[in-house]
């Protein structure tokens, strides 16, 4: 997947994203499945299920509040994370991806908990993803009534 990541979100700067980025938050070390950038040079944190996984949304809230933590003090540049890029002094994207059929039917109960400072996106991709990455809907948080 990570070799298509612009399939995911064409904001995406292809060229300048990492997976497996260790994350921590006092003495928790956690890894964040993809860290990317997008043209702009906004940070996002990508967090990505191939199975159905209750945990997704507060698993991808816990890698983005270790994300925001760690730019806030500019810390990903001084470790050697996108050289050469300016990176944007707005909060990170969080984008959720699993495939649409195994997206957890608590999802997006969980997903209304969520604070309206957090700019979410769950993707959900074709069950076929492995042979052709392909977004099948997209959902984004409710705007109030």
């Amino acid at each position: 997947m990570i070799k298509n990541v612009q399939a995911i979100d064409e904001r995406l700067d292809s060229d300048c994203l990492y997976s497996q980025v260790p994350a921590f938050s006092s003495s928790d070390r956690a890894m964040l499945d993809v860290l990317a950038v997008t043209r702009a040079g906004q940070l996002t944190v990508l967090e990505l299920k191939a199975d159905e996984d209750i945990h997704l949304p507060l698993q991808g809230l816990d890698y983005w509040s270790r994300v925001a933590w760690h730019q806030a003090r500019g810390e990903f540049q001084k470790c050697g994370y996108f050289p050469g890029r300016a990176l944007a002094a707005a909060d990170p994207l969080l984008l959720l991806v699993a495939p649409a059929l195994r997206i957890h039917p608590a999802t997006d109960t969980i997903l209304r908990y969520l604070s309206a400072d957090i700019d979410w996106t769950l993707l959900a991709i074709d069950e076929r993803w492995r042979q052709d990455l392909r977004v099948v809907f997209r959902k984004r948080p409710s705007l109030p009534a």
